[in-house]
């Protein structure tokens, strides 16, 4: 009869390889677990007190020729143990979660493995040797078996050597440090559970001994039992204060190890989760907990390297099992990192208003423990903001929505109408002081530019200008023409300038007139041009006014001669008076006679701009100059200096930084 046969070769080289340091351990870890679960059978209840477990690690600077022993004084490969060697995904030990492929691993990771082992059958002491190789047709060779004398021990010496290189070889361990901690770390839990036997691990000239020499790495220990999740059972979880050694080749500090059948499966780090770095008296310190149950032992894959349900559920677990208790556990340094986090919430909420629906320690609970990004912080308050004002949405709607329903009680009414009212101008104060704040953070960036750029060398320097020009409108911007680029109100802050402008949505900055239609032939632009200002609002076909703004460099004295205020702005005017239908949003534009023209030229009212302008009418209250001419257009050119420019917006918006609290606050001092 035809039958399936197994390729064992293939199915060792399709086993995951190793991405890291412990991954490339992992067969020396199921080789110190086979010698545990080996000792459990043999001694029972006193493994602790009898077992021993001998690990020699033979380093060398080329690892090719590292190799490695693990003796143990267990039960022995006696014919039952040894039928179960030779079946691959056996249940053999499944009481301690073998399933019988770690001797897969062995065969992945090295190309000689070497096996002596001692048992008992009855009154005789036995012996088995051989070797253990990759092959499909032939796994153990070598193979001799024989009596040994009465007085000696049971246990099994395994040796391994010549690493692979297909992974294996680069992700092992160079340095005996590392061995230690890895191994420390791995089977932390075995050595927190007081069933651990002695496990001796020497790694050239240096040797530790577990249980024992953890108390050096631990500091502080205690146990949580009976920790109930839905439908998973029952948690236990141990809590431990370690020595920053313990956590020194885990790639963080903090973590929360998954255990399965005494092994660590996964170890996830939580130190996002936590926000702290080291803690304690001398900042060394780091928090691991090992996390056990029934459920985590069902479901471990058969490498043992991860576990059969999604990752999200170890999320779910971490935050729902775990995290309370830590919290419970680390509450003198996790108070430490809340003060620093409420500093931040409150300098979030100086900025942004908006999201300041409550007390800083209101808002915080709505922050997880340990967030410590600022964009993040703000994210989780303007999602609980959002999710306020939808309830407020929702309790308005409900409300007048009995009243058409004619059920209405008076007083009840009221009574929710006025909460509404009053939740609703709480948001819309919170709003409006975040625009207040973004004004005044505006004016005070402005102030610090014109002092850089008055104080810039050379006069003829036109890259700080533009650095002017780009804040208060962005350039090389058009909303007219063949492209459209329309852009929203706070793309700009052309309030400082006028405040008809704060809404102007309909413009062009910095474009050659050939631009912005066929009609215009011409290379002159108008640093900013708007038409009809107010979200481009029209009352009738033909345009009623178009505002011009001309940016000259603070502190420039010398000009070009075309450069006269008066020639240039009429230069702008001619060519929009003459440049006949404009493809606006699809709808023609026509400037005539009737168009008025608001015209700003913003710049030092010093040198040549002080000769060109020294006739023109004096604007009562500032230093600015104004011009308005008898034929040609209707309309006027304003120059405003730069200082008044600043200080005249500034006084318009007074009454509003008073009323938000920031009139003596500055966004750019040291503080």
């Amino acid at each position: 009869m035809a039958k399936l046969y197994a390729n064992l070769v293939k199915r060792v080289q399709r086993l995951p390889k190793p991405a890291r340091t412990s991954d490339a351990l992992q067969p020396t870890f199921e080789a110190i677990s086979n010698a545990i679960h080996a000792i459990y059978t043999r001694w029972e209840e006193r493994a602790s007190a009898k077992g021993l477990v001998e690990v020699f690690v033979g380093m060398d600077r080329d690892k090719s020729k590292i190799w490695i022993t693990v003796e143990d004084n267990g039960i022995g490969l006696d014919d039952e143990n040894f039928e179960a060697f030779l079946t691959t995904d056996t249940d053999h030990k499944i009481t301690f979660g073998g399933k019988g492929v770690g001797r897969l691993l062995w065969l992945d990771c090295f190309g000689r493995i070497e096996i002596r082992s001692r048992y008992t059958v009855g009154d005789l002491k036995k012996e088995r040797q051989f070797r253990f190789r990759l092959n499909n047709e032939e796994q153990i060779v070598d193979l001799t078996e024989g009596d040994q004398p009465s007085n000696i021990q049971p246990g099994t010496r395994i040796k391994f050597s010549e690493i692979r290189d297909n992974g294996y070889l680069e992700k092992f361990p160079s340095r005996s440090a590392y061995i230690f901690q890895h191994i420390f770390s791995h089977f932390l839990p075995v050595f927190v559970g007081g069933k651990s036997p002695t496990i001796e691990v020497n790694c050239g000239d240096e040797s530790r001994t577990y249980p024992r020499d953890m108390a050096e790495h631990i500091s502080r220990q205690i146990e949580i039992k009976d920790l109930a999740f839905g439908e998973l059972g029952l948690f236990r979880m141990t809590l431990l204060e370690c020595h920053k050694s313990a956590s020194a080749s885990l790639g963080g500090n903090h973590f929360i190890h998954f255990i399965a059948n005494d092994r660590t499966v996964v170890s996830q780090c939580i130190d996002g989760r936590l926000g702290i770095g080291y803690f304690g008296d001398a900042a060394d310190r780091v928090f691991h907990a090992c996390l056990f149950s029934s459920y985590l032992d069902k479901h471990v894959n058969q490498e043992r390297t991860g576990f059969t349900f999604d990752d999200h559920l170890l999320d779910s677990i971490v935050n729902e099992v775990c995290i309370p208790h830590v919290e419970h556990f680390l509450a003198e340094p996790l108070e430490e990192q809340s003060v620093k986090q409420r500093k931040q919430i409150a300098g979030i909420v100086e900025t942004y208003p908006s999201v300041g629906f409550g007390t800083v320690e209101e808002l915080q609970k709505y922050i997880p423990t340990g967030e410590g990004k600022p964009d993040a912080i703000y994210s989780h308050l303007a999602r609980q903001r959002f999710r306020r004002d939808y309830k407020q949405a929702e309790s308005i709607r409900s409300t007048f929505k009995t009243l058409k329903g004619g059920e209405v009680n008076s007083e009840g009414f009221y009574a929710a109408v006025a909460q509404a009212v009053n939740d609703l101008e709480q948001a819309e104060t919170k709003s409006l002081a975040e625009y207040v704040v973004r004004r005044k953070a505006v004016l005070e960036f402005l102030e610090v530019l014109l002092q850089k750029v008055r104080i810039a060398e050379t006069d003829s320097s036109y890259q700080t200008e533009s650095v002017l020009h780009n804040l208060i409108c962005p350039m090389r911007i058009r909303t007219v023409g063949d492209e459209l680029k329309i852009m929203p109100a706070s793309s700009h802050e052309l309030w400082v300038i006028d405040e008809r402008l704060t809404f102007a949505e309909y413009f062009s900055s910095d474009r050659p007139f050939r631009e912005l239609g066929s009609a215009f032939e011409s290379e002159e632009r108008a640093d900013v041009l708007i038409f009809n200002t107010v979200h481009s609002l029209r009352q009738a076909d033909e345009m009623a006014r178009v505002l011009l703004v001309e940016f000259k460099r603070p502190g420039r004295k010398s000009y070009n001669n075309d450069e006269n205020p008066q020639q240039q702005v009429e230069r702008y005017v001619r060519l929009l008076q003459n440049g006949g239908e404009l493809d606006v949003k699809g709808r023609p534009i026509k400037l005539n006679g009737s168009t008025v023209f608001n015209c700003f030229i913003i710049a030092d009212i010093v040198g040549k701009m002080d000769e060109w302008t020294y006739s023109w009418e004096r604007i009562a209250g500032t230093g600015g100059r104004r011009y308005i001419p008898r034929d040609g257009f209707s309309g006027s050119i304003e120059l405003i200096g730069w200082d008044d420019l600043l200080k005249d917006a500034t006084d318009r918006n007074k009454a509003f930084f008073d009323r938000a609290g920031i009139s003596g606050r500055s966004f750019f001092s040291p503080d």
